[in-house]
């Protein structure tokens, strides 16, 4: 996939995610992880908003601070939330959220290595 097309797509599952996080909190499917839901909900809104106005704005080579930014604040969610969810259990439709995180990282990491490729070449 070229970068360009893995950045749209980042920033469509940060955005997709953002509002699953906040439609759940909101509508009780999260059940006492509710807060943290949807704080994590504004959180990927947020990350979606900064990795598009990030490249818009300053270019490529500025949109790798958010990229990077971006699957670091993922991973950190990823490790302590599904830790704790693996832990503790939970509703299962976090679990799908949990996939969606992991997507977001995976497409990350390619946008990072090709990136950091094409200018190695």
């Amino acid at each position: 996939m070229k970068p360009q097309i893995l950045r749209h797509l980042i920033i469509a599952l940060l955005m997709l995610t953002g509002v699953f996080h906040l439609a759940i909190a909101l509508l009780g499917g999260a059940g006492a992880y509710g807060a943290g839901v949807a704080i994590m909900g504004v959180v990927y809104s947020g990350l979606g908003f900064w990795v598009r106005r990030d490249v818009t704005m300053l270019g490529d080579a500025a949109g790798r601070h958010s990229i990077i930014g971006t699957v670091a604040i993922t991973s950190l969610v990823l490790a302590v939330g599904g830790g704790y969810y693996l832990t503790n259990g939970g509703p299962g439709v976090l679990a799908f959220l949990f996939l969606i995180d992991v997507a977001i990282i995976g497409a990350g990491a390619l946008w990072l290595f090709q990136t950091y490729s094409a200018k190695t070449r």
